[in-house]
């Protein structure tokens, strides 16, 4: 009994561990003013073998100057794509707000301020936590990939009036290693084994009625 509960509380805490990972990188580049080809820019990540968990995902938006209204964004990698923000504060009669430059992490996580309602701390010093716009796809995109490879951040300014520099820019995420097929194939094994012997423990305990 004691050997079935041990094996089976080895195999739930099994590749349990998550580390953080936290990238940012400088650009210090202007986005196009009144220009849908916008601006690009690709970063690459070389963390192999590893994971991201779900939710944990961040993405790190410094920004200078221009207007906050005008601006359209998105996050791109292997097959996840979210958009970060779109128009902030548009509301189809109005131009967004006004507010130059932001500087903040961007992320699906509730309890945090709606970069589509909450203004006035875009041009905040420090990093503050934002939900992003939530208008299309989703941080959530990219639970359980594999963050090696190439990120892009695209922007874009869909209206006159004022430039935006990217001042810079990162992600932030819990990563936990891909367990190799064999320790899969073993932990499997360990798991069926230990609910063999639990279930025969079980049986042997129970008291058969007397003939």
């Amino acid at each position: 009994m004691k050997k079935a509960l041990f094996l089976l509380a080895a195999l739930a805490a099994w590749n349990t561990q998550a580390m953080l990972y936290t990238t940012n990188w400088t650009v210090n580049a202007s986005v196009p003013d009144n220009n849908l080809s916008g601006w690009a820019d690709s970063r690459t990540v070389g963390v192999s073998g590893m994971l991201i968990t779900p939710g944990s995902l961040l993405v790190s938006l410094n920004l200078s100057g221009g207007w906050n209204g005008d601006l359209y964004a998105y996050l791109v990698h292997d097959t996840g794509f979210a958009v970060l923000l779109d128009r902030v504060g548009y509301t189809g009669s109005g131009y967004g707000y006004g507010t130059a430059g932001m500087n903040v992490w961007l992320t699906d996580g509730a309890g945090v301020g709606n970069i589509e309602t909450v203004p006035a701390p875009y041009s905040a010093n420090a990093l503050s936590p934002y939900s992003r716009s939530g208008y299309a796809g989703s941080l959530a995109s990219f639970d359980n990939l594999d963050p090696s490879g190439t990120w892009t951040l695209f922007i874009a300014d869909l209206s006159g009036g004022g430039v935006t520099t990217v001042v810079d820019w990162g992600l932030q995420m819990d990563i936990v290693a891909v367990p190799e097929v064999e320790s899969w194939i073993a932990a499997a094994l360990a798991g069926a084994f230990g609910a063999f012997w639990l279930n025969r423990a079980i049986w042997r305990g129970v008291k058969r009625p007397e003939e």
